[in-house]
């Protein structure tokens, strides 16, 4: 099963804009995603399936068996995007910037309890950050994302390793929505059994997104 995010229309949308968005009968769509359609007074259609297959065919056996490997898949991916954030950690050390890397530290740590909570079966902590909730930093990221559509310019910059390294590190982990929506879609209810999680990533997602606003020279954020 795929899902769109709103990660995925977002930058559709900054392409080119549009009025209505057809989804098709085998996709998803996250909370978030219709959210943006709905503050943007998109219309949401239903495209029509040629096949006439009902999806409550390939249930059963293989539905438990595609389970299973959703997860496998989210857990390796979680593993993967640790390991990143050590990676880049060391990146910005060699680029001089410690002060950044200890932030980037800081923020694995945020990522490693998201990890160990899906693990466990748990409600991740809440993430304080520059010893702002989790609303504060939502409210200052929210105004930021449409600013930091980040490209070969940003790269040539006097710190465009800095800003190009931020940025891999949000856009790997905006893969993770996706990837927990299908590992844990529960379709009876029609939603996400571990919305947590996915909060929580958005909430280092929104971090990332202010960091690099602040190497772009942007003015200081307020909570």
């Amino acid at each position: 099963m795929k899902f769109i995010t709103e990660m995925e229309l977002r930058d559709l949308y900054q392409k080119g804009p549009f009025t209505t968005y057809a989804l098709e009968s085998s996709v998803k769509i996250t909370p978030g995603a219709r959210q943006f359609l709905v503050d943007r007074g998109i219309k949401l259609v239903q495209a029509q399936s040629n096949d006439g297959v009902s999806t409550c065919q390939t249930r059963g056996k293989e539905d438990h068996a595609l389970k299973s490997w959703c997860l496998q898949r989210l857990r390796h991916k979680m593993e993967s995007l640790e390991s990143l954030f050590l990676l880049m950690t060391a990146e910005l050390v060699m680029s001089g910037d410690a002060m950044l890397a200890e932030e980037v530290i800081d923020l694995g740590k945020c990522f490693r309890n998201v990890k160990h909570a899906e693990l466990q079966g748990i409600p991740p902590d809440p993430i304080k950050f520059w010893e702002w909730s989790e609303e504060e930093i939502k409210n200052c990221a929210d105004n930021l994302v449409k600013l930091l559509e980040i490209n070969e310019f940003h790269a040539r910059l006097a710190n465009g390793k800095t800003v190009t390294v931020l940025n891999y590190l949000r856009a790997s982990l905006s893969e993770l929505e996706p990837a927990i929506l299908e590992a844990y879609w529960v379709e009876e209810q029609e939603a996400c059994s571990r919305q947590d999680l996915i909060d929580n990533v958005g909430v280092i997602i929104n971090i990332l997104c202010i960091m690099m606003w602040k190497c772009l020279g942007g003015q200081k954020c307020k909570p």
